[in-house]
């Protein structure tokens, strides 16, 4: 055979490779400085509402968690590995779901366990079943529940909003605790942008959507988990209001107040927490929506982001096991 047609033939025979025979482009450490990026607009609107306090704040969260990061593989005889960018998502998170004027030794000592306990403790990263930043910050409601619900940092007050929603107590707290009705039309700016007291990321629905786009836009994010949280809690909170519309709140209100946004964007989508499959990430979505609902409304706690996604992590495993495909040749 002449050379011509011995490299003709090579372009048809098969090749025989070893798995994985399909490649993504994606990796853990992209998606955790995509995470880290779209982390910059609630970051933004943190700061220029609640002022430089929460750099600070941001920046004590993040050295503690990767020097607990860094302390925990040491002791676990790994090597060490910071630039994967998930104890600096970590701090970052638990930072902004803090209140403004939070004590930084405190945050700190938050930051640090819930990489060491959260974390390491399961196994490392992708090992973990519920969410270090919130498993932080339901260590500091339950050590120090008056300093974490202490919201007493007055936001910047643009000329659009009324005085009085910028400098009374949160939303959440005077429409469940002090019975007051909120005027959708009078405090939708205010809610959307971030101009009313909360936790310091927590409170610009604007710039946290505007993080979501960027997460879905890059896939770093499944658009199904976002899609059946915030549909879940939006419909739920409808028919409470259309039966009580004094008693529960308006369903767009509700949905711009608290951690919502900020818990369907940023903490209903961590892949390591939540199922591998489309199925399994509906109900997630779905069940995690419905009990944010229902400890809001039913319990003595005006916010349930934080409850509804940690007792869903741990069904994770559940709902892994119960929704997988069914293998090729097997019964169950």
């Amino acid at each position: 055979m002449s050379k011509k047609e011995i490299e003709k033939e090579k372009k048809f025979r098969l090749k025989v490779l070893t798995a994985p025979h399909i490649k993504a482009s994606g990796s853990m450490p992209r998606m955790m400085w995509t995470t880290m990026i779209s982390l910059i607009f609630p970051a933004a609107a943190a700061v220029y509402f609640f002022g430089s306090r929460i750099l600070l704040m941001i920046l004590v969260c993040v050295l503690s968690a990767v020097f607990g990061e860094v302390l925990c593989t040491l002791l676990r005889g790994r090597k060490v590995q910071v630039t994967d960018g998930s104890a600096f998502v970590t701090g970052t998170l638990l930072a902004l779901i803090l209140p403004p004027s939070f004590s930084f030794v405190h945050a700190a000592g938050a930051s640090f366990l819930s990489i060491c306990i959260a974390k390491h403790i399961f196994g490392g990263l992708g090992e973990n079943i519920f969410n270090p930043a919130l498993v932080g910050r339901a260590f500091l409601a339950a050590a120090f529940p008056i300093m974490i619900t202490t919201y007493d940092v007055v936001p910047r007050s643009l000329s659009t909003v009324n005085e009085d929603t910028v400098t009374s107590a949160t939303p959440l707290n005077r429409a469940r605790f002090e019975g007051e009705k909120l005027d959708a039309s009078e405090n939708m700016p205010a809610f959307m942008l971030g101009e009313m007291k909360g936790s310091a990321g927590e409170t610009s629905g604007v710039m946290i959507l505007l993080g979501l786009a960027l997460l879905l836009y890059t896939k770093t994010a499944d658009w199904r988990l976002p899609l059946s949280y915030f549909s879940s809690f939006t419909v739920l909170s409808s028919l409470l209001w259309l039966v009580s519309p004094g008693k529960f709140l308006n369903p767009i209100l509700a949905l711009f107040t608290g951690g919502v946004l900020f818990g369907g964007t940023y903490m209903v989508t961590d892949p390591v927490t939540t199922p591998v499959n489309g199925r399994g990430k509906w109900i997630f979505g779905v069940s995690a929506g419905a009990l944010t609902v229902i400890i809001r409304n039913f319990s003595g706690y005006a916010e349930g982001v934080l409850f509804s996604i940690l007792l869903m992590n741990a069904l994770t495993p559940m709902i892994n096991r119960y929704t997988s495909p069914r293998i090729y040749g097997h019964e169950n």
